[in-house]
């Protein structure tokens, strides 16, 4: 449903060359998914293989963030000195793959209480803050919420988590003030308070949507410059919203459709909550994603969204090992 559905609005919007282009971009997202479960289901070993190349991802990501936080980019991928972007020029989408590894390293955590796993979520968090994305950061705790609700959790499992938590946070007040400012101007109106762009983008978006809610009307920025006239701020890729950038650009069939493609691997993972070691761990992070996509277009991201895939048949194939 969902590749019908968006290849359809694609070639509607954009002609049958754009179509196809869509189509094959779908079907590669697919791929991934498919891919790893195959894998793990090929062989024993195979899920011992793929478990150490996310720690293997988290570690190559982390270290990187971390020679970012004492100006050591030497691969110059870093934008602004107070915001970290591991290899990517964009805080958002480094910050949208920890969240992957966020949950990943907290369901170990839990599970194990090494060090590794412990030092591995204290400097996750700790890159997570220093990423300065206010969105990561509210997804982060809602997913966490998501996570203690359904987790069982024990009060030492509490108190560690608490610990491993907000030692960072302490950490990045003493040496980063700009995070602390951002997130207090959410809590805290300040006196002179900025415009955000995001609000203007999603006005747009609604009115776009409006005309055209069926199929949409295809890329945001063709949407943004026949809007442009009197807006004083650049030209941006996206709504800010991953729902309101679906809907804009594939309309209510496509918004529908990705919604049905969220809730059918929620539906899944709650049914096998009990069998799948990593059936919350996931939830938790869909949730996290869930939240984040009111500010950010996190879907359109190709780092964020393959991570997302390559970690959902990781555990969906261990829901083919259970049946």
């Amino acid at each position: 449903m969902y590749i019908f559905i968006f290849t359809i609005a694609r070639l509607i919007n954009s002609g049958t060359e754009s179509g196809i282009k869509e189509l094959f971009r779908l079907c590669q997202d697919y791929f991934v998914f498919l891919w790893i479960i195959s894998y793990v289901l090929g062989s024993k070993k195979n899920k011992t293989l793929v478990f150490y190349s996310i720690l293997l991802a988290f570690l190559v990501s982390i270290i990187y963030g971390l020679m970012q936080t004492f100006h050591l980019d030497i691969f110059h991928r870093q934008d602004d000195i107070y915001r970290l972007s591991g290899f990517h020029k964009n805080a958002y989408t480094y910050g949208g793959q920890l969240i992957v590894f966020f949950f990943f390293l907290l369901d170990s955590l839990k599970k194990k209480k090494n060090i590794f796993a412990f030092l591995g979520l204290f400097f996750c968090f700790f890159c997570i803050l220093n990423t300065s994305e206010r969105a990561v950061i509210l997804g982060i705790f809602a997913g966490l919420v998501v996570y203690i609700l359904f987790g069982r959790f024990q009060k030492s499992d509490l108190f560690l988590t608490s610990v491993t938590l907000f030692i960072p946070f302490i950490l990045t007040s003493f040496i980063n003030q700009k995070v602390l400012t951002r997130i207090k101007n959410i809590v805290l109106v300040p006196k002179i308070r900025k415009k955000n762009v995001r609000f203007k983008l999603w006005q747009i978006a609604i009115g776009i949507f409006k005309k055209n809610y069926l199929f949409g009307i295809g890329k945001f920025p063709v949407v943004y410059h026949d809007t442009q006239s009197g807006f004083n701020f650049d030209v941006l890729t996206h709504a800010h919203n991953v729902y309101l950038q679906i809907l804009v650009t594939h309309g209510i069939f496509g918004f529908i459709a990705f919604i049905n493609l969220i809730f059918s691997f929620l539906r899944s993972l709650f049914v096998n909550l009990k069998t799948n070691e990593y059936a919350l761990c996931l939830i938790s992070v869909i949730f996290a994603y869930l939240v984040e996509g009111f500010f950010e277009y996190f879907w359109g991201d190709t780092e964020v969204r393959y991570l997302f895939l390559f970690f959902t048949g990781f555990v969906f194939s261990f829901m083919k090992q259970d049946h």
